[in-house]
């Protein structure tokens, strides 16, 4: 068969999660309001500063455009808490609204945390400003009218469908609240396209240039065919089923599933559905390019055999107006105009003399994250400077004004304790090493020890291991810039003691902010590592996995069936098992062994892991399809239930929960069950 080629974005490990990408906070869905951009531009003066309030002074702001390091004196290119805070809490509702539930001040697997969009939000809002710091300069404001006439036509396309319309009222509460929204999404719209215009006014041509110079690349990304193929193992066979075909005496599709040898999509006909350049081996791709759609083409000759090829639709392209049909186009010029803008407005920054002050505390402090968080030199120099701040001698906490400098340092000391456990066991294995290895082995240059491994015979096992184990050595002597085993050993107690050190640090401050933040589920991630036989602790950790992780696919049969079809394609037959069996299995068993097993844990917490797996394996029988696993479930149900009934023998409540899952049980025993329309998972 025409085998794919991986593709080249082949990382497919994305978290359980629904990701969140740091660009929703830029755009108009998410619900940023530019609140003084768009009142500026919205009332239509230009120029005008006298209606602007100049009464607040620039250190009561949460900060602003600065030229030559000194902050610009119209407030109209600062940010108000007033216009910052709106601007957050309509950000931060929306995204809400969108089932996302995102920590206060930790990015928890691919989510932003609260703070994260709170940063890149200031910067959004500065660059707003920057915007229009320019177009009043170079006097190219969108007028009044030319908001509003806009405005209107994008509000009258919306509610003239009268679904749409009602959509728009229950969102909003009002077709005249969304219009507002929609003016000051406008303000800012027109503002970017009248700078772009005004900055870079020859860019579809120059886009155009770029399309012929990077055709071949272009063509490689977006020229696709859908085709079906037969493959038989000689020439004969396909001019023969050619023939055939052409005279009508079979169908393509009934030809390739008699007699295509390529298993996999004869089932369907021959159909191998869309693909592009690099897909397919060499022969079949060019072939299929080739093509005319509706005609057979073949035989064609590839290393698995004899294929006929034919071709439903094709995209090619070989100039630009054949280009600007093509689906991409759109993406591409979008990429292409933003990447020029962007690049325009950091060269207009810099010959300005334009950047911007932070006034805000948490601001500061989370610039400084973001800005050292690539370079290992910085983090450690702001992790030694919060240590020092916000801790005494001993490690303890010293209370502060804000919790943002203990996360930044609790994330910060999480990953140098990381890389200083894996920097000890570098050294544990290279003292090893030089301990075990004989020193006319472990002398010899990495040049000799390649040598003598290629000369010396698989049968001297021992004399391999010593020079693989020496080559391994020569990997840390670089690494580390050391060669003597005295060194190793000084070293290696330095990193002991840095560990030690780093790591009460980090549990103390996990430990503090636990005290302070107990709901949030990193804080309880990091306990868990910490103490991960806490009673209490395995509580909120396992219930913080199943609310994450679990309990959203096991109430929503639309969204488990999208994730079982995206990760099916690579865990297949597992993919269950990967999604729901193996974390309901780990969930369970931490539960029950350091929980449920432990005589003298307090009856409430038993209570609330009793009522956790009650609801986990509820759940689980309700998305069944299968009756033989639903009472496999019910019946888990009813052993937590019952545990719960020896707590509480007088609940009447329990009692005819129990009774209705017997019956469940029962039912299905006898055959009589009725499996649920729910979407759910067969094993």
């Amino acid at each position: 068969m025409p085998a794919k080629k991986p593709s080249r974005n082949a990382n497919f490990m994305k978290s359980i999660q629904r990701p969140i990408v740091w660009a929703i906070v830029i755009l108009f869905g998410i619900g940023i309001i530019w609140w003084t951009v768009a009142q500026y531009l919205g009332s239509g003066f230009r120029n005008n500063t006298q209606d602007v309030d100049q009464t607040v002074k620039f250190e009561e702001t949460v900060g602003g455009l600065t030229r030559d390091g000194t902050p610009v004196t119209d407030s109209r290119y600062w940010i108000t808490y007033s216009e910052y805070e709106i601007s957050a809490r309509d950000t931060l509702s929306n995204i809400r609204s969108q089932g996302y539930n995102l920590d206060p001040y930790f990015e928890v697997e691919n989510n932003p945390s609260e703070m994260g969009i709170r940063y890149e939000l200031f910067r959004s809002l500065i660059d707003q400003k920057t915007l229009l710091l320019y177009a009043v300069e170079n006097d190219v404001v969108p007028t009044a009218q030319q908001i509003k006439s806009e405005s209107d036509r994008i509000v009258n396309q919306y509610v003239a469908d009268e679904n749409t319309k009602a959509a728009i009222i229950y969102q909003y509460g009002s077709v005249e609240a969304f219009a507002e929204l929609v003016q000051e999404y406008v303000s800012t719209q027109l503002l970017s396209m009248n700078v772009q215009a005004k900055a870079l006014p020859n860019i579809e041509e120059d886009f155009k240039q770029y399309v012929a110079d990077n055709m071949t690349d272009l063509k490689y990304e977006y020229e696709k065919v859908t085709a079906s193929h037969i493959l038989v193992t000689d020439e004969a066979s396909a001019l023969e089923l050619k023939a055939k075909i052409e005279e009508g005496v079979l169908s393509f599709s009934q030809a390739a599933s008699e007699f295509s040898i390529d298993t996999g999509s004869a089932i369907d006909g021959g159909d191998l559905g869309e693909f592009g350049h690099g897909q397919m081996v060499k022969e079949f791709e060019d072939a299929a390019f080739a093509a005319t759609p509706g005609v057979i083409t073949g035989p064609v000759l590839s290393q698995f055999g004899y294929h006929l090829i034919d071709v439903a639709t094709k995209t090619t392209f070989d100039t630009y107006e054949e280009f600007v049909k093509v689906a991409g186009y759109d993406t591409e010029y979008s990429q292409y105009s933003n990447d020029r803008f962007n690049s325009w407005l950091s060269s207009y920054k810099e010959e300005n003399k334009l950047s911007y002050a932070i006034n805000d505390p948490d601001l500061v402090m989370y610039e400084k994250y973001a800005n050292s968080r690539n370079d290992a030199e910085s983090s450690q120099k702001l992790m030694a400077e919060l240590q020092n701040e916000y801790f005494d001698g001993e490690g303890n906490v010293l209370i502060g004004d804000s919790y943002l400098p203990l996360v930044i340092y609790t994330e910060l000391a999480d990953s140098r304790v990381s890389e200083l456990r894996n920097e000890i066991l570098d050294l544990e294995d290279l003292k090893s090493i030089l301990t075990t290895v004989p020193a006319s082995i472990t002398s010899l240059s990495k040049e000799e020890i390649a040598a003598q491994l290629e000369t010396t015979p698989s049968t001297d096992s021992i004399t391999r291991v010593y020079l693989s184990n020496s080559q391994r050595a020569h990997d840390y002597f670089d690494k580390y810039g050391i060669s003597e085993l005295v060194d190793v050993e000084k070293l290696l107690s330095e990193k002991n003691e840095a560990y030690d050190k780093t790591n009460t640090y980090f549990e103390s401050s996990v430990k503090f902010l636990y005290s302070a933040m107990p709901n949030s589920s990193q804080v309880i991630n990091y306990m868990y590592r910490i103490d991960g036989n806490d009673p209490k602790i395995v509580y909120l950790y396992n219930e913080s996995i199943y609310n994450r992780n679990i309990r959203p696919l096991l109430e929503n049969p639309t969204l488990l069936d999208s994730y079982l079809q995206y990760y099916g394609q690579y865990f297949g037959a597992q993919t269950v098992s990967f999604l729901i069996d193996s974390p309901v299995q780990s969930v369970e068993s931490d539960l029950n062994m350091k929980i449920l097993n432990i005589t003298d844990v307090a009856t409430d917490l038993k209570v609330s892991t009793l009522y956790l797996l009650v609801d986990m394996y509820e759940k689980l029988a309700n998305i069944q399809k299968n009756e033989q696993m639903m009472r496999m479930y019910l019946i888990g149900e009813m052993s937590y239930l019952e545990m719960l009934l020896e707590l509480y023998p007088d609940d009447a409540a329990l009692k005819s929960t129990i009774e209705t899952v017997q019956f469940q049980i029962s039912e299905l025993a006898t055959g009589t069950g009725t499996t649920t329309e729910a979407t759910g998972t067969e094993n």
